[in-house]
């Protein structure tokens, strides 16, 4: 039968149209019909709010100060939060968020007087109203009654907030120079420039003056650095010298890293020194957090196997064309001749570890001649281009002499090797051993974000090893046994930064031709999720070898050594070339540019699960494990099937508008007026990122619906979340809707089988909708996304793809090969 390509709907704009959403809904009553305990919580929170007023009188750096305001589950929904009587923004602005439902407020004397005397005035006795349908009574409550009742408690923001590790932890884990000797310090605002303090408010003033004056009249040889650009980032490295220099602040711009070694001093390691630099960082209100920061590591396998055999790099021939993927490691060797395209040539030869990159890069070029297809499912072939950015760990700090000055090398090399060479995938086998105390969503998945947003490129992620001794009993035949197993590790956390949502994170599987373990399970060294409230996290996994040696084919995963000699090897390292392979291949046989959401979304749609994870008793875990599943090959995802059909809209959500797109479920699947069939809906988008909102940093939700037509006119969602538990009680609670339907995650699939189908008839229509956190609105220029639905016939009989094409024909769809839209369309 004739393949069916991925059909990408040209005229997506055509189906855009206002966006009918009222938004918002009654306020409601937190304490109906508990009128005394709403007394008595009222009266709790003016003491709460008393008590952060006298710590801020008595406050010698300045009375702003900051306070966690904690919110009940039942009012984490934006309609009900309490910033429209109380927390406005010309009184006392919501200015970030940590933990779901808690929210950071600027407070000073002043406006905790007005806030104080608002919550008084909201009414004692529950107001109620006859429902309009119903005629019963039903809770009327004010707005202001409903903001109070929403509040669990209004805390202050103290030093035990900020960091959770001693003097003593600081020292011992600074002593390692690949660390850069610095702390970490993130403020609740960035410090402006010191020609604009004469238009801050007196209180400001004093905030700002008291921290630079406090920090420089602290310790001499103190170097306070922005290490993070950007509007809203306050991010800053602080590091204690030795010597008697007096403090240097470089608070604007950070200064670029260099491949020189500079004059320095050794950082200071004199304990009395460190106590005192915390102790003022804990006190002063400024300050929100400080953390140590992260070391930068290769994802080491688990060892390795020499096979003794050479092999012989095939010839690259300068007029065939193939897919690029730049490898961000140690370096790779030049064994692999023409292969390798470019290198950003940071590393002296002698300062390089070649045998990392070396056998990524062996993978990507020639993986399924030594693995075979069932490992490495794309052809051979791969262009590399060779970011050598990570030095030997004894030469580590020649290079870098700042904190996070590896990302600042890395983005100049990020910007300047695509423009050389076009390449857009990054394999980024690299994780950050972070200290115990960090939380939170890390520093290195921030970096990462920004460098794909803004130059337009995909990093493909290794999800992290566990450190030998954490390493897992291998996955058993037994679904119970394996939860068992699972709820026994420990230290097997996701490793940054595979969190970062820009991008995409891979873990490990078993490879599927070893009898000591099971075919493509969990491989017992791979690390897991989940991350940070921002989806699923890993996103793919993909087989990186069994931990386990086998007695003849030792871990299971071949490629070649610097040398050019075959050996073997294990780790999310070499799970993460294959999906940068399949990635990189899309791009390749789809002319023109191909948006990152696009490469993305159709990589994660086509994802399955492996059989040993395949099962309704492991949903819960399987998520956190692998994400989406394994991804098929490039030029499979792009053929198709006749029975099935996959529709691509990439467009832009703009601000009081949707998506609308009516259609007729194909023929073939229509059986006495009901829709049978498999349904299957993935969205990516960018929306907007605020760090300074914890879980909710994501600050717009774009969503995708698959709704059919109701006899009274309505439309029924008839999709559900892919891991959503089969004895799910509905829940909306936002928690529910967060961990389950992945809402505000910017990747969402959603999957149904109809085989008893659906009705009453045979109209649909795909929605894609946004949703705003409180007072964000769109960008002027919209969210790009790109929505992927296939439309199949389980049992691959049915016509589906024909029926299909002549209902769209009929509806004026202009619809083509996605291989080829880029001649007709600017938008893949």
């Amino acid at each position: 039968m004739a393949n069916s390509p991925v059909q990408i709907v040209l005229n997506s704009s055509d189906f855009i149209e206002a966006l009918e959403n009222a938004g918002g809904g009654p306020a409601k009553d937190f304490f109906a019909g508990s009128d005394s305990e709403f007394i008595a919580h009222r009266e709790n929170l003016q003491n709460q709010l008393n008590e952060i007023k006298n710590m801020q009188i008595d406050n010698s750096f300045a009375q702003v100060s900051f306070a966690k305001v904690n919110l009940k589950q039942a009012a984490l929904a934006k309609s009900h939060r309490p910033t429209n009587k109380l927390f406005r923004k010309s009184v006392a602005p919501i200015i970030g968020a940590g933990d779901l439902g808690e929210l950071y407020v600027e407070l000073t004397p002043q406006a905790i007087d007005s806030i104080t005397y608002e919550v008084g005035k909201a009414e004692s006795e529950t107001r109620y109203k006859p429902n309009r349908i119903t005629g019963k009574p039903e809770p009327n409550p004010s707005r202001l009654r409903s903001e109070v009742g929403a509040i669990q408690e209004i805390i202050p923001y103290t030093a035990s907030d900020k960091r959770n590790f001693s003097a003593r932890d600081a020292v011992e884990w600074l002593s390692n120079p690949q660390t850069g000797g610095s702390y970490i310090i993130e403020l609740f605002e960035s410090i402006p420039l010191r020609k604009n303090w004469d238009t801050l408010q007196p209180l400001k003033f004093k905030l700002f003056q008291s921290f630079i004056v406090g920090l420089q009249e602290l310790t001499t040889g103190l170097i306070v650095s922005r290490i993070i650009t950007g509007d809203d980032s306050a991010i800053y490295g602080v590091k204690v010298e030795k010597g008697d220099q007096k403090a240097i602040f470089q608070l604007y711009e950070p200064v670029p890293s260099t491949n020189k070694t500079e004059d320095r001093n050794d950082v200071d390691l004199e304990l009395d020194t460190h106590e005192a630099l915390l102790t003022f960082l804990g006190n002063h209100p400024l300050v929100k957090k400080v953390t140590l920061p992260p070391i930068v590591t290769q994802s080491e396998g688990m060892s390795a196997l020499k096979k003794g055999d050479s092999f012989s790099v095939p010839p690259c021939y300068q007029d065939e064309a193939h897919p690029k993927i730049c490898i961000v490691d140690g370096g790779v060797s030049d064994i692999f001749g023409d292969w390798v395209e470019d290198s950003w040539g940071l590393l002296s030869p002698a300062d390089r570890d070649e045998n990392h990159g070396t056998f990524i890069a062996g993978l990507t070029i020639f993986g399924q001649t030594l693995n075979g297809s069932a490992i490495c499912r794309e052809t051979d072939g791969c262009k590399i281009i060779d970011l050598d950015i990570l030095p030997r760990k004894d030469r580590h700090s020649t290079y870098f002499t700042k904190v996070l000055d590896f990302f600042t090398e890395l983005e100049s090399a990020v910007q300047e090797l695509k423009a050389r060479t076009g390449v857009r995938v990054f394999n980024f086998s690299l994780n950050f051993e972070e200290h115990k105390s960090t939380t939170g969503y890390g520093y290195p998945a921030k970096i990462l974000d920004k460098i794909a947003e803004e130059n337009d490129v995909i990093f493909v992620i290794s999800a992290g090893n566990t450190k030998v001794g954490s390493t897992r009993k291998e996955w058993p035949k037994d679904n119970f046994e394996a939860l068992k197993t699972l709820a026994s590790s420990r230290n097997d956390a996701l490793q940054q930064p595979a969190e970062s949502c820009r991008n995409i994170s891979v873990a490990a599987l078993n490879p599927p031709h070893l009898d000591n373990v099971v075919p493509y399970a969990f491989s017992n060294y791979s690390c897991r999720g989940p991350g940070v409230r921002s989806g699923l996290k890993p996103d793919l996994a993909h087989v990186g070898g069994s931990g386990t040696k086998h007695p003849i084919h030792g871990h299971g995963l071949i490629s070649v050594d610097p040398n050019g000699n075959v050996v073997d090897n294990c780790g999310t390292s070499f799970a993460a070339p294959n999906v940068a392979k399949t990635i990189a291949s899309l791009e390749h046989n789809i002319e023109g540019m191909v948006s990152r959401e696009t490469l993305m979304a159709l990589s994660i749609h086509h994802a399955m699960l492996p059989e040993s994870l395949n099962d309704k008793k492991l949903r819960n875990v399987t998520k956190d494990l692998i994400g989406f599943g394994i991804p098929n090959g490039a030029q499979e995802i792009l053929d198709g099937d006749p029975s099935a059909i996959t529709l691509v809209f990439a467009n832009r959500a703009v601000i009081g508008h949707k998506m609308s797109f009516k259609f007729s479920w194909p023929a073939s699947l229509v059986e006495n007026g009901k829709c049978l069939g498999n349904a299957k809906l993935t969205i990516v988008s960018t929306p907007p990122l605020d760090y300074k909102y914890g879980s909710e940093f994501v600050r717009i939700n774009i969503d995708a619906a698959l709704r059919q037509l109701q006899k009274d006119g309505g439309y029924k969602g008839r999709l559900n979340a892919i891991y959503t538990p089969d004895d799910g009680d509905g829940s909306q609670y936002e928690k529910d809707l967060i961990e389950h339907s992945l809402k505000w995650s910017p990747v969402k699939v959603y999957e149904k089988s109809f085989p008893r189908g659906v009705g009453p008839t045979t109209e649909w229509r795909l929605d894609v909708e946004y949703l705003a956190r409180e007072g964000v609105t769109l960008p002027a220029d919209g969210i790009p996304f790109t929505a992927i639905l296939t439309i199949s016939d389980p049992k691959s009989a049915k016509p589906v793809f024909n029926d299909m094409r002549q209902m769209l024909n009929s509806l004026g769809v202009q619809a083509v090969d996605i291989q080829t839209a880029a001649r007709i369309v600017p938008r893949v």
